[in-house]
C-alpha cells in the first residue's frame, strides 16, 4: 500500500485521489450498459480515479453516480471514515446510489510497533472500535489492519512478534464479531516501499488468520505487493482464498492500472474467479494517460471470457 497510512487524518488528508496521479482528463459518459456490474469478480473503483473524471470541486453524490453508471458495485477510499467534513455526504451518497464502500481503515499504521507491541494494544483496541463505527455508519462491511514495523535496533524476536499480533486480534475479535465487520490484514513488500514492515507473505498472513481462528479476521491480498514480495500470484491465491477476504489491484513496476506492468491480469483475474471468491476487488494504484483510460484498460482484463 502506497500511502503511508500512519493515522485517519492523515489518510484522509491525502484525499481521495491519493493514487490518482498522471494527467488528469474529464471524462466522457460512461458506456451504455454498466460493464462492471455484468462481470464475475466485483470490482471496486478507487475514489480517486472517479474524482478526477470529474470537474474539480464534484460532490460524494457525483463520484458514486458515475461509479453507478459504471456499474460498479463499491467503492474504495480507505480515509473515508476519518473524513469527518465529508463522513455524512459518504455515507448519503452510499445510500442514494446503491454503490457500496468497499473498505476503510480500521486498526494499526505503518509506524513502529503497533501490534507488534503489547503496550500500543489498549490505543489500538479504541482505534478498532471507532473505525467498526465509522465503518458501520458508511455500511461498509471491512476495515483494515495493519501490524507495524521494526527498527534496526528491535529486540523482540519474530515469534514474539507474531505471538503479540495474535493477542491483540484475539482480543478485538468479538467486537468484530459482534457487529459483522471484518478486519483483513494486509502484507506490505519490503523491498521497495516499505523496508521494516513486519507482514509480508502470504504464509505469514495465513499463520496469523488460523491462530485467531475467527470468520471476522483474514488477510487483505494486495496483488502489486504480492508480485514484488513472493511471486506466485495464481497458486497462493487458490491455496489460500478461504483466508482471504479483500483484494487489491496495482500493476507492477509503477503500481499503476492492470495492464501497464508485467502481471498478467486476465489470467489472475480468471484464477480468482474459479475459486468462488465474493469479496471485493478495490482499484489502489495510479493510472498513466488519464482516469477513464485506465477504467477502461481495467475492463478490458476480462475480455473474451467474461
Amino acid at each position: 500500500m502506497e500511502m503511508k497510512r500512519r493515522s485517519f487524518l492523515a489518510s484522509a488528508a491525502a484525499g481521495a485521489g491519493v493514487f490518482a496521479t498522471g494527467s488528469s482528463k474529464i471524462a466522457t459518459a460512461a458506456p451504455e450498459g454498466r460493464p462492471f456490474a455484468h462481470l464475475p469478480l466485483k470490482i471496486s473503483c478507487s475514489y480517486g480515479w472517479l474524482s478526477d473524471c470529474l470537474p474539480k470541486g464534484s460532490s460524494p453524490m457525483d463520484v458514486f453516480k458515475l461509479a453507478a453508471e459504471w456499474g460498479f458495485p463499491a467503492v474504495e477510499h480507505l480515509g473515508a471514515g476519518g473524513d469527518r467534513r465529508n463522513y455524512e455526504k459518504y455515507a448519503e451518497a452510499s445510500r442514494e446510489t446503491g454503490v457500496n464502500w468497499s473498505c476503510i481503515m480500521g486498526a494499526g499504521r505503518i509506524a513502529q510497533g503497533e501490534m507488534l507491541d503489547v503496550s500500543q494494544h489498549d490505543r489500538l483496541e479504541k482505534q478498532c472500535r471507532e473505525s467498526i463505527e465509522q465503518a458501520k455508519g458508511l455500511g461498509c462491511k471491512c476495515i483494515v489492519g495493519l501490524t507495524g514495523e521494526t527498527h534496526s535496533e528491535w529486540t523482540i524476536t519474530y515469534d514474539k512478534c507474531a505471538q503479540n499480533v495474535i493477542k491483540f486480534l484475539r482480543r478485538v475479535k468479538g467486537m468484530l464479531e459482534d457487529n459483522g465487520v471484518i478486519m483483513v490484514l494486509e502484507t506490505l513488500n519490503q523491498l521497495r516501499d516499505h523496508q521494516n514492515f513486519w507482514l509480508t507473505t502470504t504464509d505469514q498472513a495465513q499463520m496469523i488468520v488460523l491462530a485467531v481462528d475467527s470468520p471476522n479476521v483474514k488477510q487483505l491480498y494486495d496483488i502489486y505487493h504480492q508480485q514484488i514480495s513472493e511471486g506466485n500470484l495464481i497458486p497462493n491465491l487458490r491455496a489460500n482464498i478461504d483466508g482471504i477476504a479483500h483484494i487489491h489491484i496495482g500493476d507492477n513496476p509503477g503500481r499503476k492500472q492492470p495492464g501497464t506492468g508485467e502481471i498478467n491480469y486476465p489470467n489472475v483475474f480468471k484464477a480468482i474467479a474459479e475459486t468462488g471468491y465474493d469479496g471485493y476487488l478495490a482499484v489502489e494504484c495510479g493510472y498513466t494517460d488519464g482516469p477513464e483510460n485506465a477504467i477502461r484498460d481495467l475492463l478490458k482484463c476480462f475480455d473474451g471470457w467474461a
